[in-house]
């Protein structure tokens, strides 16, 4: 458990993705859902034998690609960088097959914590009683784990949230130190702060 300080936020995680490379796998049909579904369980060596490509390879890179919900897709330069730790801490890294050889790898977030405060946070409601998609977030802040990128079960399978301003050395973080390293491919939209 991680203590907040003052300044905590919280962020989803995602691709930018009008600016960033694809990148997808050489399945057909409806095997393609099983093999882009990242829903905090490992996956270990299952996604040896599948080939990837660069769906638009006119596009500039990035440090980060899109095309998988649920998990961040980076290159050779965030596997060699400090960054690495952190990576390492939120789940498993697994090296992509890729067709033209180049190293990328994908982080498969298995940190899953049970943080949404579902008494202050506002969902949408169904005629049927049945709640929707988060529209205003709140969090247990106390509950916060070790791992500066999580998910929570509520939207496992698509979202991605870091925080920051919580642990005394902010690089220890990672979007401070994804923003110190000027990695580039992703976007952070801030979901939660504690003070307003």
């Amino acid at each position: 458990m991680v203590h907040s300080l003052n300044k905590m936020k919280i962020y989803e995680v995602r691709p930018d993705t009008n600016n960033v490379q694809w990148v997808m796998p050489r399945v057909l049909g409806e095997a393609i859902l099983d093999v882009l579904s990242f829903d905090c369980v490992k996956r270990n060596d299952e996604l040896n034998n599948i080939r990837w490509f660069i769906y638009d390879p006119k596009t500039p890179k990035k440090n980060f690609y899109t095309g998988i919900n649920g998990a961040l897709v980076f290159d050779q330069s965030v596997y060699d960088s400090e960054l690495l730790t952190i990576l390492e801490i939120a789940g498993e890294i697994l090296p992509l097959n890729m067709e033209t050889g180049e190293k990328l790898y994908l982080l498969n977030i298995l940190d899953c914590i049970n943080v949404l405060d579902h008494d202050r946070s506002i969902r949408e409601l169904y005629s049927d009683g049945t709640k929707g998609r988060v529209l205003q977030y709140a969090f247990h802040e106390d509950y916060l784990s070790e791992s500066s990128l999580f998910k929570i079960p509520e939207t496992s399978k698509v979202e991605i949230l870091t925080y920051s301003g919580v642990k005394g050395n902010s690089l220890d973080e990672f979007y401070t130190l994804y923003k110190e390293l000027g990695f580039t491919g992703l976007v952070f939209k801030e979901l939660y702060p504690l003070h307003a």
